[in-house]
């Protein structure tokens, strides 16, 4: 399997000895490199988005981690610093790996070799891990949440409240960022406030859903045309009925 990669380093030496071993790793290729945030940044929308970014996190002008917000997640982070304090907010970003300065060979490989197995992986194959990380409130500590386990997402403010099986979590998040985590073709926003699991839906009314446990969400107008036509592949109706539906 060919990667390409982007290296967003503002220090010379480092971009070079990455740009070193990308050269002597079979499978590998550069794409590009700057060592001026602003300038990637606008490289990156030129080309075809590349499989890895290794990205430092302090520089001048745009600090590595708004850039890791800016490139979302459509290319894999690996962050590259000479600071071990970055590293919960590094991760907080879905970052593949931290690497600190200086980079060995033997961890570079590890990282990609790290990637490699994520992109090949069934779950990956579908856009989506079978879980993932949220940061706790307490510094430093994630909490590991299964996809499978989740029955409904509710936004209360600035937060997010994971409501699982016998578990609630809650975390600094937004329903958009942590939908696209979640198997679209699992998962649905219903309502400016809710994400529901279509594995618990127990009955469906024409403004809300009812899930196991008979918990009723509401589904917003916004939505519901939307959501209607995602599961009408599901839904078994008689011909002699759908005059009504």
């Amino acid at each position: 399997m060919n990667l390409t990669c982007y290296i967003i380093d503002d220090e010379y030496h480092s971009v070079e000895i990455l740009e070193k071993y990308i050269s002597q790793t079979p499978g590998l290729g550069l794409a590009g490199s700057s060592t001026n945030p602003l300038m990637a940044l606008e490289e990156l929308c030129k080309i075809t988005t590349p499989d890895i970014v290794f990205l430092d996190v302090d520089m001048p002008q745009l600090n590595g981690l708004d850039v890791a917000d800016l490139i979302g997640s459509a290319s894999n982070i690996i962050f590259t610093t000479s600071y071990r304090e970055y590293a919960p907010e590094a991760f907080e970003k879905n970052a593949v790996d931290y690497l600190l300065k200086p980079i060995n060979y033997p961890r570079f490989l590890k990282a990609v070799t790290r990637v490699r197995s994520d992109i090949s992986s069934p779950s990956d194959e579908a856009g989506v891990n079978p879980f993932f990380f949220v940061k706790s409130n307490i510094k430093g500590k994630f909490n590991r949440i299964t996809v499978s386990e989740i029955l409904y997402i509710e936004n209360i403010g600035n937060y997010i409240t994971i409501h699982m099986n016998g578990e609630k979590v809650t975390t600094y998040l937004t329903l958009a960022e942590v939908l696209s985590k979640l198997p679209i073709e699992s998962f649905s926003r219903i309502h400016q406030s809710y994400i529901i699991n279509h594995a618990v839906i127990r009955s469906l009314e024409y403004a809300r859903v009812r899930l196991t446990g008979e918990l009723s969400i509401p589904i917003g107008s916004t939505y519901r045309a939307a959501f209607r036509e995602k599961i009408q592949p599901v839904v078994l109706i008689s011909k002699r009925d759908k005059g009504d539906h």
